[in-house]
């Protein structure tokens, strides 16, 4: 790790990035000179531009929430499980055939549910702060409940190096987490008027930080359970083609969009992560590094200087649009040959900017943070179904 400060900056930047592009310095400089923060960015060895706050960046405040902090995906994670299935016994054959059946049971992409899918209790019974996101979650939530979207979003099969098969999802809350992102990233920049500072805050105790972390919190949840039907629906499928019980023998879930209210150095502090996972010591969690290339099981050694965070994946070496230009099919065709993914010439060039040479290199984003994240497992993926 290595610190950042200047004659301009309130608070340091503790990096764990080796290197880190210059649009996203410039940013996380400009949020270090604001008054704020009640401590030191934390910016994770994935970071990379995005609106506002780069993904991979982790900040505190003490009085006050922000919420254009924590991106729009609110709630969105990594949730695993491994099963009592020997992924040495499916072949690609094999993986073809539950792939195609697990693209009839999770829309995936711009797809979603044709029939509303029931809430679970929790998030049907606890009302949202406007009538308006109220309709919203029983419209959109009902349809998104168990879908995949597009991007980075992902459900893989993995093998891990004792020879047994892992299932991961990496989703967030749809569409009804972006219209609850919307609704309070309006309600803050209404309230602030001529805004100070980089971006809006609602003061601690004010009705609306207590309603933006109340929806916020829900939203999170809603996550929670979309990961787990997913997961759910994946291990039904490969009950139905392998006829074993395919019990699991570990799981674990971890949001990565998200705000905390965590005790820092005996103070209460409001940690906004954004593209970064809580990493309390001896906390289980998962790095992906690409539908290409390994990813790792790993346990957090509860660094307090990143907030007990670490990165959320291997992070982009190249944005969307220069994947796009400077990789050819044919070598995205080359970096897939090992994994099977959705066929057809038109999700082939769509999965372009999902292609392994687009990211960071997983290995080397692992030593960056030796210090936040002990690698326990690593697993190869098998299969991925995206939505292009």
């Amino acid at each position: 790790m290595r610190s950042i400060m200047d004659a301009s900056q309130k608070v340091p930047i503790h990096c764990w990035a080796e290197r880190v592009d210059r649009r996203s310095l410039d940013r996380l400089k400009l949020l270090a000179r604001w008054d704020r923060l009640a401590g030191p960015i934390a910016v994770m060895p994935d970071v990379h531009f995005a609106d506002t706050v780069s993904v991979g960046t982790v900040l505190a405040t003490q009085n006050c929430v922000l919420p254009t902090a924590v991106g729009e995906d609110l709630g969105c994670g990594m949730a695993s499980r491994c099963l009592a299935v020997e992924a040495g016994t499916l072949g690609r054959a094999d993986l073809l055939s539950i792939l195609e059946a697990l693209m009839r049971v999770i829309p995936a992409g711009r797809r979603v549910h044709k029939q509303p899918q029931r809430l679970p209790e929790p998030l049907q019974g606890q009302e949202l702060s406007t009538a308006t996101l109220n309709h919203e979650r029983d419209w959109l939530g009902s349809r998104h409940l168990g879908t995949l979207g597009q991007g980075n979003h992902f459900v893989e099969l993995e093998r891990d190096t004792l020879g047994r098969l892992w299932v991961t999802a990496h989703s967030g809350s749809r569409g009804i987490g972006a219209r609850i992102a919307r609704h309070h990233e309006k309600v803050a920049v209404n309230r602030a008027g001529t805004r100070e500072g980089p971006m809006p805050a609602l003061e601690q105790g004010s009705p609306e930080a207590i309603a933006f972390l109340a929806d916020l919190n829900w939203a999170v949840e809603f996550a929670r359970e979309n990961r787990a039907l997913m997961l759910e629906r994946v291990t039904q499928v490969l009950r139905e083609y392998t006829g074993q019980a395919c019990q699991v023998v570990e799981s674990f879930d971890v949001p990565h969009n998200l705000i905390c209210l965590e005790s820092h150095q005996g103070q209460q502090r409001f940690v906004h992560r954004k593209g970064a996972t809580p990493a309390e010591e001896g906390k289980m969690g998962i790095i992906p590094g690409s539908m290409g290339t390994a990813s790792y099981v790993v346990q957090g050694l509860g660094n307090l200087a990143s907030y007990s965070s670490c990165s959320h994946g291997a992070g982009r070496a190249l944005s969307r649009g220069e994947a796009h230009r400077r990789i050819a099919l044919k070598d995205f065709r080359r970096q897939m040959a090992h994994v099977v993914y959705p066929p057809g010439s038109w999700m082939e060039k769509a999965l372009i900017e999902e292609a392994p040479s687009a990211y960071k290199d997983i290995k080397k984003v692992l030593e960056e943070q030796a210090d936040l994240v002990a690698p326990i497992l690593r697993l190869e993926p098998l299969a991925v179904l995206k939505g292009g």
